[in-house]
């Protein structure tokens, strides 16, 4: 990830600072109608996307990449957003925040678009993979995509594929013809049509019992109903009187008082009504004002709940992830701990066999040797000693044997396969002393390894020092050794390695150094001979230090050596 240096060639295409837009312009969108206009792409994509891709900002996928001088990404929207706030800083690691040093990051922007997202109709049916960059196209022929009715007035929306048959059979704004009449009308004017306008249709009275008659007789039977009986206009108000057409005109003439009493009661009892709805209103208005009050709040709450959803779910897969591959790691370990244990146990027969033909071969010399069957062996004895003289040939080929088998024994008691090496030096003033005669210069740890198919390694340690610290310092060195599988291993060594003297007091005072590998040194290229040329501390720690007694790093006349291999980005088999 770039960083934005400060050289003439990265300052040509540094982003400046954000300025105020005009009314009614817009960012060029890179995917019109896809790119969102705040934040960044809220698509489903088919593949969970990857943290470098997610702005640090809103935390969805970069939307017209933005590149920091710190080195992280933002959306374009974001970006503006936080250089819009004087002083502000980076999210992710607190950095301030230059507008002048900002550029856009055209090699995140193909990335993203080249990431396969679904259709935005795959919960109605659609099934097409694509390209970010290809879904504008795709959505503009879409058969699943949301379409709005092609007739003027109508706001029903359907899917594409089924238009055609939504303007012929659905639309309540199709034409239809009527039955009566033949004239041309929209079906949801079809019913008024037929009730006010068409000359030719029928309809039915109440008081003839549903019988259906034609328009124009219905208004003749209209104008001699004004003589038959009925009820007064104010009969709404409560207003009980009925009679004739006459006597009721006469009656509403004369009652005008007992009509407008009715009406002022009736208006009493609406503006009650009334009252009563607008104290109801500004209830509810109070109460939509508090809710209208509460809810950036909780739109707020519902972001950093969603986006520490979204964190907490790639956080799981993660774990999923390490956990299947620990899975699978510690099932192998246990068959190579199986198929050790069946070698040791074959090891172990095989010793006894051989410590038991040992014993057979050493009765069977003291029997020769003592002379106890003269007359068994009495005139052979020529042959007797060329017998005796091979069974002491493979004495000493099984001696060697045992000798071998017990070393390895040894080692594989003490190896460790996880990086790690342990080493316990006893009798240090016994040691030291044949160093500082020049009996014994250097002592070797036994072999350790960073995993059962890994790198062979082992420590050396210099009591009396050597080099630089020779006399006045202890020395300690790392060396890498010819392992049974190095032909598979990466070379040179690139593993970070951590020397170690362990204090054995309460306070833990450790003295430690950590060095990382030189790739050129032909100490941690691939071994010709069974151990390179060891590297390390020469004044790892001074011998007053080590032998003071406020410190506890000789102990019982013992001393511990640590070495940490780290493993945590090494290849495994």
């Amino acid at each position: 990830m770039a960083t934005g240096s400060g050289s003439e060639k990265s300052k040509s295409c540094l982003y400046p600072p954000p300025k105020e837009s005009p009314p009614g312009s817009n960012r060029r969108p890179l995917v019109p109608g896809v790119t969102p206009l705040e934040g960044g792409y809220t698509e489903e994509f088919v593949e969970p996307v990857d943290d470098k891709y997610r702005c640090e900002h809103c935390r969805w996928v970069l939307c017209n990449a933005r590149q920091t001088e710190c080195g992280h990404r933002f959306c374009e929207s974001c970006l503006d957003t936080l250089l819009s706030i004087p002083g502000q800083v980076c999210p992710a690691d607190q950095e301030p925040l230059d507008g002048t040093e900002v550029f856009t990051d055209n090699c995140c922007r193909k990335e993203v678009l080249r990431l396969m997202v679904h259709c935005r109709n795959n919960k109605l049916g659609c099934q097409q993979q694509l390209a970010l960059s290809a879904l504008e196209a795709h959505l503009k022929s879409c058969p699943f995509q949301q379409v709005q009715c092609s007739r003027s007035g109508c706001s029903e929306r359907v899917r594409r594929r089924d238009l055609s048959d939504h303007l012929t059979h659905e639309c309540r704004l199709r034409e239809v013809v009527c039955k009566y009449c033949h004239k041309e009308t929209t079906l949801a004017d079809l019913k008024a049509h037929e009730d006010n306008e068409c000359p030719s249709s029928v309809t039915a009275r109440p008081k003839n019992h549903g019988v259906r008659i034609h328009r124009p007789e219905l208004r003749g039977q209209m104008s001699e109903g004004a003589k038959a009986e009925g009820g007064c206009r104010f009969s709404g108000y409560g207003c009980t009187f009925k009679g004739l057409g006459n006597r009721t005109k006469e009656h509403e003439s004369q009652s005008v008082e007992q009509h407008l009493l009715l009406v002022l009661l009736k208006n009493k009892a609406l503006e009650e009504k009334v009252m009563e709805l607008e104290c109801e209103i500004t209830e509810k208005r109070s109460e939509l004002e508090t809710l209208a009050n509460q809810l950036p709040k909780m739109e707020k709450a519902m972001s950093i709940n969603s986006q520490s959803a979204t964190r907490n779910e790639i956080k799981l897969n993660q774990s999923q992830k390490t956990l299947t591959v620990h899975a699978s790691a510690l099932q192998r370990i246990e068959c190579e701990l199986l198929e050790r244990c069946k070698w040791e146990e074959d090891l172990k027969q095989d010793f006894l066999s051989m410590r038991y033909n040992v014993g057979n071969l050493s009765s069977r010399i003291s029997i020769l040797e003592s002379g106890q069957s003269p007359c068994l062996y009495r005139g052979i004895s020529a042959p007797i000693e060329h017998q005796v003289s091979q069974h002491d040939k493979m004495l000493s080929v099984h001696e060697v044997r045992l000798a071998e088998i017990d070393l390895r024994f040894q080692l594989l008691e003490t190896a460790s396969y996880n990086g790690r090496l342990v080493w316990k030096i006893r009798d240090y003033a016994r040691r030291k002393q044949e160093a500082v005669s020049g009996k014994t210069l250097s002592l070797y740890s036994q072999p350790f390894y960073t995993s059962p198919f890994g790198y062979k390694m082992c420590a050396r340690v210099y009591l009396n020092g050597d080099g630089m610290g020779k006399g006045t310092h202890l020395s300690l060195f790392f060396a890498v050794m010819r392992g049974e599988y190095d032909p598979l291993l990466a070379w040179p060594f690139r593993q970070k390695v951590t020397l170690s003297l362990l204090d054995q007091g309460p306070a833990k005072t450790h003295v430690s150094d950590t060095f990382k590998p030189d790739p050129s040194s032909t100490s941690f290229r691939r071994p010709q001979v069974d151990m390179n040329v060891a590297s390390g501390c020469p004044l790892f720690v001074s011998q007053t230090v080590l032998e003071n007694e406020a410190h506890h790093y000789v102990k019982d006349d013992t001393i511990f050596i640590r070495v940490t291999v780290d493993t945590s980005d090494s290849l495994e088999l």
